[in-house]
Order: C-alpha cells, then structure tokens, then sequence
C-alpha cells in the first residue's frame, strides 16, 4: 500500500477547500498518522503522528518538531462550518439548496427540510452536531414551508435578505444580540449552533474525507468528543 506524501495531502487540501498554501512546514515524506485540531492548544505535548492538520496555525511555532504541519482556515470556514456548507446539508438531506450571496460573495445557503415541523428539524440538528448554543422557533405559519437558511454571520441586512426569499429558520454560529429584534420582527426561528462546535463538525467531516481519499492514513480529531 502506497501511503500519501505530503505533497499529496497539500494538494487534495488545496483542491478541494480552495486553500492556496496548505503545506505550512515540511516533515516525513510519507503519512501514515495525521493529527487535526483547530489550534495548537488543542494538542497533546506529544503526539504519535506524522503530520498535524491545523485550521488555525500561527502559534503552532516550533512545537512537535519533526512533523509535517497543513493548514487551512478560509477554506475551512466556507466550506465545512457554517455559511454555504453544502456537505452538512447533504449529511442531514436538505433538498433545494440554494447558495445565498451578498455583495458579490458567498455567504450561506437556503434550503428545504426534510423534516416538516421546528421540532423536528432542531432534533436532527442536534443530532448531527451534538448540540446548539441557543435558539427559538419560528412564528407558526401552516401555510408556508419551513425553509431554512445556514448563514456565515447575522445582522439585520442577513436576516431581511433571506425572509424576503422565503426563508422562516435561520441557522448561524453565534447569536447576535444586534441582530435578535430583526429576526423576532419579521417572525423567524433562529438556532445559534455554536461557533467551534460547527467547526469541530467539519473537523471530523474532514479526517473522515481524507481517510477517504487516501487508502492506508489514519487520522484522529483532537479537540473535541
């Protein structure tokens, strides 16, 4: 079995999160064991790994010498938190998603439920991501779908924006106090789901994805359950 090189993780990891310089310090040609975590404090002193994927690297410093170390952090943030993060969206089978863009960037997605009530879609939620940092449902309206929105951020420019395409839940990282009258306003539900717990979610997603892709490396997920 041929394992992946470092050049191999850094240009899947370029590839597919967009990353343009992924490979932050050279270490062993080959990979076998790669450790993730969001920061350097989230590590152990010592690890038994060939190489660290970090979201955010700059203390790493010269800690766990020897070891190769990758790193993404905007791509990262697009793709596998909250904000146009379609793999959580296929992983919990919302259908007719829809990206949502501001000013000319990406800044969530729209999306129908498989579930038919709050109840439900909060269940699964929970579900998926171990969890939520706050929330409340959206005004009762039989007549409308319980369409969804998964937003990088919330102010009241997001939150107009998106019930004016329908949208009654509003999903995001963290709750924001400036934003709270806007969305009560105009009747929508809101679920804070946490902001590292999103990222711990995409962490995983991303070991379980690696694995995936490169037959023979193992990977463990610091940082979290």
């Amino acid at each position: 079995m041929t394992l992946p090189t470092l050049t191999d993780l850094a240009r899947w990891l370029g590839a597919k999160l967009g990353e343009s310089e992924p490979l932050r310090r050279d270490g062993p040609t080959e990979v076998r064991r790669l450790a993730l975590a969001l920061e350097p404090a989230d590590l152990p002193p010592t690890l038994e790994a060939d190489a660290l994927f970090l979201h955010r690297s700059r203390r790493v410093g010269d800690g766990w010498p020897g070891l190769g170390v990758l790193a993404a952090h905007d791509g990262f943030d697009d793709q596998l938190t909250t904000g146009p993060n379609h793999r959580l969206a296929r992983a919990l089978g919302w259908s007719d998603v829809r990206e949502v863009i501001r000013e000319g960037k990406r800044v969530g997605i729209s999306a129908t439920p498989p579930q038919g009530t709050w109840r439900e879609v909060r269940e699964a939620l929970l579900a998926e991501l171990g969890g939520e940092d706050d929330s409340w449902p959206p005004a009762p309206d039989p007549s409308l779908p319980l369409r969804l929105a998964l937003m990088n951020a919330m102010n009241p420019g997001l939150i107009a924006q998106v019930a004016e395409d329908g949208v009654r839940l509003y999903l995001t990282g963290q709750m924001r106090p400036s934003a709270v009258g806007a969305a009560r306003e105009r009747g929508l539900g809101v679920i804070a789901l946490g902001h590292r717990r999103t990222e711990l979610w995409g962490l995983r997603r991303l070991a379980r994805e690696l694995e995936e892709a490169f037959l023979g490396l193992e990977t463990r997920v610091y940082g979290g359950a």
